[in-house]
């Protein structure tokens, strides 16, 4: 659960070897850095930088402009699998940037020249389609509108409005007589005549509309106006062909180039990236920052020290001020095969800071255990679980490790579905002859109902079992705080907190076997889990409770005189003891109870089973369909569900007691692409 350990490391080189020592570091791997931000970027790194990010800019628009996807979707993944990347064998960053420039420019030549065209084309569609439809209104009008147009002592416009927009636009034109003529596709045209003298006033009203006046062609006679309307036409349809053609040009270039495309821009960022988070400064020196892993001091050494001056040195276990700024070392998680599926979870929360502890692997036990409750079922477990394999072993990156937490947590189901021997739903003690260990559903003859002592054991198990997952987050808030030299918060608070809450658990173990306090001190009966008589069990819990509260209000007033806590007025150490003591009591309560959720969905997924299959009682075989239809809607909605569910128990009762979640996360500078991956000989 700690954390990987890191060392901060110091590297000292001549300016004019940046390029080769970037080379190095992307090489080595596993370098953080940790430059300022208001560093400059050294004079050849600086030249490198803007032809990365120039080529990042183009690459970018590019893409864009196709409208290339990323990656493909979850159910491409598991039909198709991702490929394998390529290895780009080269020698140093700059022959990879000269690479990008040599591979990018032929298509994004093409590119550029195909879309200048289709924007050429674009522009010159758009003027014949205008003088064509104004060409074909007229010639539907009959009439010579150049003539109107040239009366002297009047103002005549022809326009083109939406029919719906007659009514009121008549309404607005009080000014003028306006002569209406239908038209096809729900418009009309509009003869608007007025005085001169109300030309300004008629036109703005009818800007209001957007509408604008059909522009005359004087010289234009009304029995040529069919044979140039033709042509245009004709014209048009060329203009179209050719814009089609180029349209399919630029798909053509999409499916042959699109992935590459994607690749060059992701290296080109990849770099420019790099060479942003390094810095270096703008001296003859490059000094650069950052950290790593502890494990390979050894291998840094050999392959930067050769390059550059290199000082390492441990970084201290608590948290520490260098130069004014609090250190911030970023968190490495380290996680095995199993643990590391659920890395996304605990991300969703975020990263653990360098002097917190990495909860997933707690996560990975507890929501495995959750979801397997929850979602009781062999069957659609496996139908999961299988899921989740072929994801796995198809997808990279980050979908990889969806689909194996798919995986777990579907043998999960499928496991706890084996135990109470359900299968899609329907019993399997019959064929296999295994007695469940729990039976949620009891048939009489014909009828089924609730099995009421096992709903009773169910419930009674959940919130044991939020107990000890809430515990555990006591318990490591204790631990993270003693680790940090805060004892008396580990001391009085945290630790105490939890002996708090376990009298707190013997007291309500005791009060609900006698249901009250008559006999709560005095009863011999024995409390169920632990065989202890009520009396004694019930007398350490409240002793026990007491005596939490005594500490609590009063631990950092005493702590506080031998300098475990930090001066402050009686009242307030008091006070601030009151509080947690209130705290306490409605958390505890709170957390604990909300784990019954565990018990409620279990009870549903299996009384829903039990409805869809009662389709297979009545219909029999005509049923399947309804049975396929059922699991499916089961599977994706309830699995989804639960999977929320339990992620809820996590980020609400178990990560607040302990884990904030505000960290660094450990980046090393790298080269990622799909496609290829960048190999520095």
């Amino acid at each position: 659960m700690v954390v990987e350990q890191l060392q901060r490391v110091r590297i000292v080189a001549p300016a004019k070897r940046s390029p080769d020592l970037l080379t190095t570091l992307l090489k080595f791997g596993e370098f953080h850095p940790a430059t300022r931000e208001d560093a400059e970027i050294s004079f050849r790194l600086g030249t490198l930088y803007e032809r990365s990010r120039r080529l990042y800019l183009d690459l970018e628009a590019a893409v864009r402009l196709l409208e290339v996807e990323a990656g493909g979707g979850v159910v491409e993944v598991l039909l198709r699998g991702e490929p394998e990347p390529q290895n780009l064998d080269l020698e140093n960053v700059e022959e990879l940037c000269h690479y990008i420039e040599e591979r990018s420019r032929p298509i994004l030549s093409k590119l550029k020249g195909t879309d200048a065209r289709i924007e050429e084309l674009r522009t010159q569609i758009d003027r014949v389609e205008k003088e064509a439809s104004r060409l074909s209104i007229q010639s539907a009008i009959g009439l010579d509108l150049s003539a109107l147009y040239s009366a002297r002592r009047l103002y005549v416009a022809a326009f083109i409005a939406s029919t719906r927009d007659l009514e009121e636009i008549m309404g607005a034109l009080e000014e003028a007589s306006v002569a209406v003529k239908p038209l096809e596709r729900g418009s009309s045209l509009l003869l608007v005549v007025s005085k001169v003298k109300n030309r300004e006033r008629v036109e703005r009203i009818l800007r209001t509309f957007n509408l604008t006046p059909i522009e005359p062609v004087a010289f234009e006679a009304l029995e040529k106006l069919s044979a140039h309307l033709t042509e245009l036409k004709e014209t048009l349809s060329k203009l179209r062909d050719e814009f089609e053609g180029l349209q399919q040009e630029r798909v053509k270039i999409k499916a042959e180039w699109g992935s590459e495309l994607i690749s060059l821009r992701d290296l080109a960022r990849g770099l420019m990236d790099s060479i942003q988070r390094i810095g270096g400064g703008a001296g003859r020196l490059v000094v650069l920052e950052g950290y790593i892993p502890s494990s390979m001091r050894e291998e840094f050494l050999r392959e930067v020290g050769g390059l550059a001056y290199v000082d390492i040195s441990p970084i201290p276990q608590r948290e520490a001020h260098i130069e004014g700024h609090e250190e911030k070392p970023p968190t490495r998680m380290r996680n095995n095969w199993f643990t590391e599926a659920f890395k996304p979870v605990t991300l969703i929360q975020g990263p653990p800071s360098y002097y917190e502890i990495d909860p997933t692997p707690i996560v990975s036990i507890f929501l495995t255990i959750f979801y397997g409750i929850m979602f009781a079922d062999l069957g659609q477990g496996l139908v999961i679980a299988a899921l989740g394999l072929v994801l796995s072993m198809r997808a990279k990156g980050s979908l990889k490790l969806w689909g194996r937490l798919l995986l777990i947590l579907g043998a999960s189901a499928a496991t706890t579905g084996f135990l109470i021997q359900e299968a899609f739903g329907f019993k399997l003690s019959p064929i296999t002859g295994i007695k469940p260990i729990l039976e949620l559903i009891e048939h009489h003859g014909g009828s089924a109902a609730l099995n009421t002592e096992a709903v009773i054991t169910l419930f009674s198990f959940a919130p044991l079992l939020g107990f000890i997952h809430v515990s555990i987050g006591l318990g490591l808030a204790a631990y993270i705080l003693f680790r940090q030299g805060e004892y008396g918060e580990a001391i009085f608070s945290k630790v105490t907190s939890l002996a708090m809450y376990v009298f707190g658990l013997l007291f309500a173990l005791a009060f609900l076997t006698v249901r009250g306090f008559g006999t709560l001190f005095t009863s011999q009966e024995p409390v169920p889990l632990l065989g202890l008589p009520v009396s004694l069990v019930g007398n350490i819990g409240v002793y026990g409770v007491l005596l939490c509260i005594a500490l609590l209000v009063g631990g950092r007033l005493v702590s506080s005189f031998f300098g475990l806590f930090p001066k402050a007025s009686p009242l307030s150490h008091i006070g601030t003891g009151l509080l947690e003591v209130l705290e306490n009591i409605i958390h505890f309560m709170s957390n604990t109870l909300s784990y019954l959720r565990i018990s409620i969905l279990m009870i549903i997924h299996v009384a829903l089973m039990f409805l869809i299959n009662s389709a297979w009682e009545a219909l029999s075989y005509a049923s399947i369909g309804i049975l396929i239809i059922g699991n499916i809607g089961v599977m994706g909605l309830e699995g989804l569900l639960v999977f929320i569910q339990a992620l809820r128990l996590h980020l609400y009762e178990f990560f607040t007691k302990f884990f904030t979640g505000e960290g660094i996360l450990f980046k090393p500078l790298s080269l990622t692409s799909p496609r290829l991956r960048v190999v520095f000989k």
